[in-house]
């Protein structure tokens, strides 16, 4: 339709005015055919797995293997380097920012440091708010932590301050079986007695992040007052040598590709947006990553990856407040599902989208679960949690391999490595699609998933069940499929 209205524009304009307006109206012409065509792709999706296979794995190869196709080769991979080469081989995509709130991020490293994303509206390191956005000098991004290295876990947090709270025995439950992980003598049973008699039995017996006179907070807010909100500073680079989570995260987003160094992240386009809000060790709290998501919004991202979660939050509402505000400024949530093996339909994480199963309060977040590199029934990751109603797919995030600090690499597991996987496919997505809204982007992902139609085996115990029980959509991202789903579907999609 906009070919045939500008052509005849023109027509009308050439017969009736003179050849320089002519011209200069055809000009425009193009530009009006430009910005309203889209990109047309054609090629044969594939849609489930029927069989699992019983071919050995090449372990050669296991260091890409998150970028393999699901269909041709003999890792369940999300197809990257099928949909570069056969659809996106000659054509150019526009750059996405991605914010990663995670631990600090290496933006110095040899393989991230072209795909940070830059403020450039602000002068770096002249102590100057230039771009009035209420934070000074954030040139890549912001630090809510200060230069805190680590912090206590938010149980811990809860009953310290010793008043009652919703669901307070499962914390002391929880708090005695990390006492007991730490080596003391003493049975689950007798710490718990212990615990009832005095909360501070073990304070010497446990590492830090596990004492409740702890208090690793150096921003100078009170972190339950959320009018606080300009604290912590511009450097978002990790604090100490262990903290490699947020690289490790970035990495697998956004590496450079081709460049013959390290691995190839997903996406060629993206540009990391650097939040700092979750601790080496410990729990973030709510308020840092209300104010991350908002700050990332306010800023221009498109995506928020959050690898990270805990099992208390009780500034909870803050958060899903932040996830609404996020989508009225067209961002799309990518969340971690967590690491516990358990169903999150009955043992509730954070953060999410709704409270304790109630509907949704947004159309902007995804929460995903991981599988490890096999195309049989082990192929979910042991370690990821799952859920019918609150987890929508599955993505690679066992055994891979991605930067971390000081130009090393390295290989992690967990939920946190799928998520990024998933907002690396979201982020080719946008770069060729720039106008889908974060509904219709969830939309995309959710519908060209590879369903896994064969029984595979839950958790440590592998107990028979199928991806359809343990998810949403019972399948695994795929960007091959989730492009032509885009280009097959645009014109209804556009509208969402």
């Amino acid at each position: 339709m906009c070919f045939i209205l500008t052509w005849f524009i023109f027509v009308k304009d050439l017969i009736n005015h003179s050849m320089k307006k002519s011209i200069q109206l055809v000009t425009l012409a193009l530009l009006v055919f430009t910005s309203c065509s889209t990109l047309q792709l054609s090629g044969n999706p594939f849609s489930q797995l029927t069989m699992p296979s019983t071919e050995i794995l090449d372990w050669e190869r296991i260091n890409e293997w998150q970028h393999s196709d699901i269909k041709s080769e003999n890792f369940p991979g999300m197809s990257i380097n099928k949909a570069y080469e056969e659809l996106l081989y000659d054509k150019k995509g526009k750059s996405v920012v991605v914010a990663v709130i995670d631990t600090g991020i290496d933006i110095t490293h040899e393989d991230l440091n072209e795909s940070i994303w830059v403020n450039e509206d602000e002068i770096p390191d002249n102590g100057i708010d230039d771009d009035k956005n209420g934070f000074i000098d954030d040139v890549n991004g912001w630090n809510f932590l200060g230069n805190s290295t680590g912090d206590q876990y938010e149980l811990i947090r809860l009953l310290k301050k010793g008043t009652d709270f919703e669901n307070k025995n499962v914390a002391i439950e929880k708090y005695a079986e990390m006492i007991f992980k730490e080596g003391v003598k003493d049975s689950i049973l007798q710490i718990k007695k212990n615990l009832a008699s005095d909360l501070y039995f073990y304070e010497n017996d446990v590492k830090q992040s596990k004492q409740l006179g702890y208090n690793a907070r150096k921003t100078g807010d009170d972190p339950d007052d959320f009018s606080q909100r300009f604290y912590g500073n511009g450097n978002v680079m990790p604090k100490s040598d262990d903290e490699l989570h947020g690289t490790h995260v970035a990495g697998i987003i956004a590496a450079a590709r081709n460049n013959n160094l390290g691995m190839d992240g997903v996406s060629s386009t993206a540009k990391i947006m650097c939040l700092r809000a979750v601790p080496n060790e410990g729990d973030e709290y709510d308020k840092d990553i209300a104010l991350s998501i908002r700050y990332a919004a306010d800023n221009g991202a498109q995506i928020i990856n959050m690898s990270f979660g805990k099992d208390f939050s009780p500034h909870s509402d803050k958060v899903r407040e932040a996830i609404v505000y996020a989508e009225t400024k067209g961002v799309l949530l990518i969340n971690a599902a967590g690491n516990d093996g358990v169903n999150i339909d009955e043992v509730f994480s954070f953060p999410n989208d709704n409270f304790q199963n109630e509907p949704e309060v947004s159309s902007n977040l995804i929460t995903i679960g991981a599988i490890g590199p096999v195309k049989n029934s082990l192929m979910i990751a042991p370690f990821s949690n799952y859920g019918n109603y609150n987890l929508d797919f599955f993505a690679p995030g066992a055994l891979i391999y991605a930067p971390v600090p000081g130009n090393q690499y390295k290989a992690l597991s967990g939920t946190s490595m799928a998520a990024p996987s998933v907002s690396g496919v979201a982020a080719i997505i946008l770069s060729y699609y720039p106008k889908l809204s974060p509904k219709a982007l969830k939309k995309v992902l959710m519908e060209s998933v590879v369903q896994i139609n064969y029984d595979i085996e839950l958790g440590y115990d592998r107990i028979k069940t199928t991806m359809n029980s343990i998810s949403k959509t019972g399948g695994i991202v795929n960007v091959y499929n989730a492009l032509l789903y885009t280009s097959n579907h645009y014109k209804t999609l556009i509208n969402l």
